[in-house]
């Protein structure tokens, strides 16, 4: 949901109906795994690009 909202926070809790600091918790996980940031425009990209063609 985060990447459907364009990284932004706000947005992407209201729709799954959680606190946004939970988002950042969880995104920060994710950046965690990857090791990457999900800063990265092209990296949201190729998440982006992976969750959608499976």
């Amino acid at each position: 949901m985060w990447l459907a909202c364009h990284g932004q926070w706000d947005p992407a809790a209201a729709r799954l109906g959680v606190h946004r600091h939970t988002i950042r918790n969880r995104v920060r996980r994710v950046e965690e795994l990857l090791g990457r940031s999900l800063d990265s425009p092209g990296l949201r990209a190729e998440l982006w690009f992976a969750l959608t063609v499976s």
